[in-house]
């Protein structure tokens, strides 16, 4: 766990907050609150008041490799639980230059980025690898654009990609046991049922974080 780098949120202070009932809302502790707001007094949070909250205790990560298209891909993404849903932070290193469309083919980026239903990285088919893991979680049966497993896609920086977002789609615990695979091509969030992302470049399965309980 020590390589794992606080994220901060920013939650605005409704009727009933304290500093204990925040440490257990986003899994973490009051003494982490405190350090982060020195200067806000716990015994009198004020309703509307914005407040710092570090998320240092992930509840699920998937670590990334690339497979045989891409096997330079390499990174790992965080899943947080916060307030209403999650908070996904992504890093990745490995991604293949840009190329733009041409003669009838996809760009190569910016990337597909998905979870999908099954925990499964068996490459399978060099050619076409990662088929194990099926296509996108899509639990609530929603068109594609509105899956829970949809996500925004990653754009590479000379192969450098970081990002982190807020989704309702879901919590932590219910994407254990799942993976999360980067496509080669956009997702272009219409086409059904898949978004039209290409192949599978890289795949992570998403495995449980031991939690650390406010006492």
């Amino acid at each position: 766990m020590s390589d794992f780098q606080p994220h901060i949120m920013v939650h605005e202070i409704t009727p009933g907050d304290t500093f204990y009932s925040l440490a257990k809302q986003y899994d973490t502790t009051i003494e982490v609150i405190s350090k982060a707001n020195p200067e806000v007094d716990p015994e009198f949070l004020k309703v509307g008041h914005k407040i710092l909250i570090p998320l240092p205790n992930p509840k699920a990560i998937a670590n990334i490799r690339g497979g045989p298209l891409r096997p330079q891909i390499q990174g790992v993404v965080i899943f947080y639980k916060v307030k209403s849903g999650t908070w996904v932070c992504v890093e990745v290193r490995g991604l293949p230059p840009y190329k733009r469309a041409a003669n009838g083919q996809s760009p190569i980026g910016p990337h597909g980025f998905h979870i999908h239903e099954f925990g499964s990285c068996e490459v399978g088919d060099p050619e076409n690898p990662f088929q194990g893991a099926g296509g996108h979680w899509n639990p609530t049966n929603q068109p594609h654009g509105n899956h829970a497993g949809d996500m925004p896609v990653l754009f590479s920086n000379n192969g450098y990609a970081k990002m982190c977002f807020f989704t309702n789609a879901f919590i932590p615990d219910d994407v254990i046991g799942k993976a999360v695979i980067i496509h080669q091509n956009p997702d272009d969030y219409r086409s059904q049922p898949a978004g039209n992302a290409g192949k599978r470049l890289a795949c992570g399965v998403i495995t449980h974080v031991n939690p650390i309980y406010v006492t």
